[in-house]
């Protein structure tokens, strides 16, 4: 059932584009404010009935007590939902990893997870062709749909069966048509860098394919136009210094980039307390919320080069473990597939923060990313233990 609630709240939010009918608010909250808060209360019932815990927690225990800690320092409600929101996906990977799972519960899991992603993809494709190219959640979606494409990728280099990697290019039609930048690149990312493709010309031979199929969709006639003030724009343009480029449309965040500068270089260690980027947009724009829609900007924002340093090294020491578990995952072929995926994983949540609030979008990635590791852990527990089992 807490699996079942996972999914239930990232369907939530598209409640309304199924069905007109079904209100986009409730008691004057957003559906996916509700979603999360939802998961938020079922993952804390779960880990009061948890009897042990897989998770590695001390890696993601500093940036855990730094939010904590600011939040009883400089505390607001904004600042309190903020808190909640980033440590909801951790609390989601430590109840994961109190669970003892079968090879059919992880089948059971992947099937319901990709009918999931399927729904999604189908109102997506219904709303490009059906409904004049109004698509739901469509900065979102990518987001989602990179972790079915990262499952699928790893089904296919292990397996070499083709049917995996025509999954995979239909995954990837999403943010093409849709011209999401960073979702094309990010999903370019986990198929070309795939931790399951372990032989180097296999690498160097969709290294190559990948890079083709970018350059076609740089060169389309949507993309140039999406992404060029002037309509047309060349590969050197779009560097990592994109704000500095007029001619780049940034879709706003140059702005925010600017609207953000004097904080970020006024507390540049211990950043301005939690969310006061939102208190700070939301003068400039006389809306309710401001997202700076670069997730590194606004936790150093917020939280200075300490706290982006917290966060990045939980993300180093975790990948780190992961990838001494794959060492050693090759005879258990579910712990093979979740360890590759969820390693390759890690690029695509790092690339999407550098451009969205994916830190924020926890029903869409973050959950499903951390529920990954924790399940993994789950595995090697139950194997290291059976190990010790045998030995006596």
């Amino acid at each position: 059932m807490f699996f079942v609630a996972l999914m239930l709240t990232t369907l939530l939010p598209f409640l309304p584009y199924l069905f007109k009918e079904f209100p986009s608010q409730i008691l004057g909250f957003n559906l996916t404010g509700w979603a999360w808060i939802i998961m938020l209360l079922v993952s804390l019932i779960n880990l009061s009935l948890t009897k042990r815990i897989s998770f590695p927690v001390l890696f993601w225990l500093p940036w855990t007590l730094y939010l904590i800690g600011y939040l009883f320092i400089d505390y607001s409600f904004i600042g309190l939902q903020l808190t909640l929101q980033y440590t909801l996906p951790l609390l989601i990977g430590v109840v994961a990893s109190g669970f003892i799972y079968s090879g059919e519960e992880l089948e059971w899991l992947f099937r319901w997870f990709i009918r999931l992603c399927i729904l999604v993809l189908v109102m997506f494709f219904y709303g490009y062709l059906f409904r004049g190219g109004y698509t739901p959640a469509a900065a979102a979606t990518p987001m989602l749909l990179s972790i079915a494409l990262s499952l699928f990728c790893a089904l296919y280099f292990t397996t070499g069966k083709p049917i995996y990697l025509i999954y995979s290019g239909i995954l990837f039609l999403a943010p093409v048509i849709d011209v999401t930048r960073m979702g094309i690149a990010a999903m370019a990312a986990v198929f070309v860098l795939h931790f399951a493709n372990t032989e180097i010309i296999k690498k160097l031979v969709y290294g190559l394919l990948g890079l083709i199929v970018i350059l076609l969709i740089f060169n389309s006639r949507g993309f140039q136009e999406k992404t060029f003030y002037g309509g047309t724009g060349t590969l050197k343009e779009l560097t990592f210094n994109y704000y500095d480029n007029p001619n780049i449309n940034s879709s706003g965040r140059l702005s925010w980039k600017l609207a953000l500068q004097p904080g970020l270089e006024a507390a540049p260690v211990w950043g301005n307390g939690p969310r006061a980027d939102n208190e700070e947009l939301r003068l400039i724009t006389g809306l309710l919320a401001g997202e700076a829609h670069n997730d590194y900007m606004s936790v150093r924002y917020n939280y200075g080069y300490v706290g982006l340093g917290l966060l990045l090294a939980g993300f180093l020491f975790n990948f780190i473990s992961l990838y001494r578990i794959s060492l050693i995952a090759g005879e258990n072929i579910y712990l093979w597939l979740l360890t590759v995926s969820s390693m390759t994983l890690f690029i695509s949540f790092l690339m999407f923060m550098y451009s969205d609030n994916i830190l924020k979008y926890t029903i869409y990635f973050p959950n499903y990313f951390f529920a990954m590791i924790g399940i993994i852990y789950s595995i090697k527990k139950d194997e290291d233990y059976s190990s010790y089992s045998v030995v006596q």
